[in-house]
């Protein structure tokens, strides 16, 4: 299988795996993480795989079918899949969270999340959801469009980079990916270097367009609910917002006596995965584990 997981190593390390346990991985993705937990747990453990993204579960579905025997799929994103849970009272003893865009997201061009090649601008997890990345741009008021690129994309050119898109949607509406990267690269005067110009504004809008911070927030409580005592909560972040919410919600879950930060910093990828591996290079992995026990 192509597909690297990132921190497989450590993430398995933090949820303990064990001869009969259940995982919920929540954004499954190609099913990295889930065959390694399968795997540590053979040949009694199990996993739910779920992932909002229909096409992400179908390769997952695929990847793990020698394993199929002690996998089940579930289309949904985190807090549905949750909520799911709990009405049918199941407690799995571990939850993974793997967050933002895979790779396998970004290199297919025609669903909109890579800026380097042109297709629709799009960017939507779940393609069922009526909202695209072209309509916020198109439709946005600039005040907000200019906070979305702020707060979300941690992009302090936003008034400049709004400013262009507001002129150009007066002469006619974004519609490929292509579209804004030229936007933004002549506004900003420039084409390239190590980060595109364009990186943090389409980080921004892919995070809009699927509401990813305020499902992080929502989901992480309801994941602890769920756990079995004991049980245990990671969570891959790649981006800074991402990371602060889930370290705050641990800090306040534990202050609530519902368990313990595992992690009292970050866990990042050693050197030679980053080198393997680019996308580990911004990823932080931190646990919380649930109850007394913890």
């Amino acid at each position: 299988m192509g597909h690297v997981p990132v921190m497989a190593v450590e993430v398995m390390e933090l949820l303990d795996p064990r001869a009969g346990q259940l995982l919920v991985d929540l954004t499954v993705g190609a099913g990295g993480h889930a065959r390694c937990f399968l795997e540590a747990t053979a040949p009694t453990g199990r996993v739910l795989a779920a992932d909002r993204d229909s096409e992400a579960l179908s390769l997952a579905e695929c990847n793990l079918a020698d394993l199929s025997s002690r996998v089940s799929f579930q289309q949904g994103d985190s807090v549905s899949v949750l909520n799911d849970l709990i009405r049918r009272g199941l407690s799995p003893d571990g939850i993974l969270m793997d967050l933002g865009v895979s790779s396998m997201q970004l290199d297919d061009e025609e669903r909109g999340f890579s800026l380097r090649e042109d297709g629709p601008l799009d960017m939507r997890m779940d393609s069922s959801q009526k909202t695209t990345a072209a309509d916020i741009v198109n439709r946005m008021r600039p005040d907000r469009l200019e906070t979305l690129l702020r707060e979300e994309g941690d992009e302090h050119r936003c008034r400049v980079i709004v400013a262009a898109i507001v002129e150009r949607r007066k002469l006619r509406k974004f519609r490929t990916t292509g579209d804004l990267r030229v936007v933004i690269e002549g506004a900003l005067r420039s084409k390239g270097g190590r980060v595109h110009p364009a990186t943090k504004t389409f980080q921004a809008l892919r995070i809009a367009t699927n509401t990813e911070l305020s499902l992080i927030r929502d989901s992480l409580p309801l994941a602890v609910q769920c756990l079995a005592p004991s049980g245990r909560l990671a969570v891959i972040s790649f981006h800074s917002g991402e990371d602060r919410i889930v370290k705050h919600v641990f800090r306040d879950l534990a202050k609530q006596g519902l368990g313990s930060v595992v992690t009292a910093k970050p866990v990042s990828a050693d050197r030679a995965e980053v080198r393997s591996n680019r996308r580990s290079r911004s990823a932080r992995l931190r646990a919380f584990a649930k109850g007394a026990q913890a």
